[in-house]
């Protein structure tokens, strides 16, 4: 890790310090993708799982955002951005992006949940672009779920209309833990239950890689942070487990009483154990 602490240390000498920001949209691939750039430094990537959006790095981008350069996407067909017209990828989608922020240097990604899905597809892809990847409650292309399971939310959707299921995907057992803070489940109410529901109604022609990344793991050479919620369910817990045995420069580390929104539930924890890794390489 001592590549990744030397580099990280000298641009940050560099940094003003000072958060600067902007949004907008990019047009991409037929849609017009939505990101929020804030700060000035390294670049960090936030990319958030499904029916959510950048909203949920909030308490991140307050933190880090004062050293770094900090980039919140909604990945197509969530949030502000647009829903799928035609073939797309994740991790193209983000290299797009990036080419048209001018952000030339290696990155740093940092993922919850299906954005797992996109920062692994992206370092696959483009090794040279990727600095490092933090990895929290993750799913990648590949793993077959045992216990969670949308297709009652797909159901729902076509039966009951799209209010139904954003409230049944709410209730899944995967935010439990979330419940208990009520703050914290109020703002991940406002984002799934002001989801558009595209992907409940719709075949998701988003394209992944050949052969899909789960076979593909021990090629990424990025030094990686596995993070999980101690009380996320087994299905992720399984996914990070797969992503520590395969990932030969990858640390695996958990976050005590919290779940599958573990940068929401508990963001003191997840920053201060994404700050050691990115600074220290520990």
């Amino acid at each position: 890790m001592k590549f990744l602490r030397i580099s990280f240390l000298l641009l940050l000498l560099t940094s003003n310090g000072l958060a600067q920001g902007r949004d907008g949209f990019i047009y991409v691939n037929g849609g017009n993708l939505y990101y929020q750039k804030t700060g000035e430094g390294p670049a960090l990537v936030f990319l958030h799982g499904i029916c959510l959006d950048h909203r949920m790095w909030e308490r991140q981008v307050d933190f880090f955002s004062n050293q770094f350069t900090c980039i919140s996407i909604d990945l197509r067909g969530f949030g502000k951005s647009s829903v799928p017209a035609g073939p797309y990828s994740y991790h193209e989608d983000i290299h797009s992006i990036l080419d048209r922020l001018h952000i030339n240097e290696s990155i740093v990604l940092i993922a919850v949940s299906m954005g797992g899905k996109a920062a692994v597809n992206f370092s696959l892809a483009y090794p040279q672009r990727t600095k490092a990847l933090i990895l929290a409650d993750v799913v990648i292309d590949g793993y077959i779920f045992k216990d969670f399971n949308l297709k009652p939310v797909s159901e729902t959707a076509k039966q009951k209309g799209i209010d139904s299921a954003n409230q049944l995907f709410l209730n899944n057992p995967v935010f439990n833990s979330a419940r208990k803070d009520s703050t914290v489940f109020r703002h991940l109410g406002d984002m799934i239950l002001s989801y558009s529901g595209w992907q409940w109604l719709h075949n998701n022609p988003i394209e992944g890689l050949t052969p899909p990344a789960i076979q593909q793991l021990q090629q990424i050479k990025a030094p990686t942070l596995i993070i999980t919620g101690e009380e996320d369910i087994q299905d992720f817990q399984q996914v990070a487990g797969i992503l520590h045995e395969n990932i030969r420069h990858s640390l695996k580390k958990q976050i005590p009483e919290a779940g599958h929104m573990c940068n929401m539930e508990k963001p003191d924890a997840f920053n201060s154990m994404v700050s050691d890794f990115l600074i220290l390489g520990r």
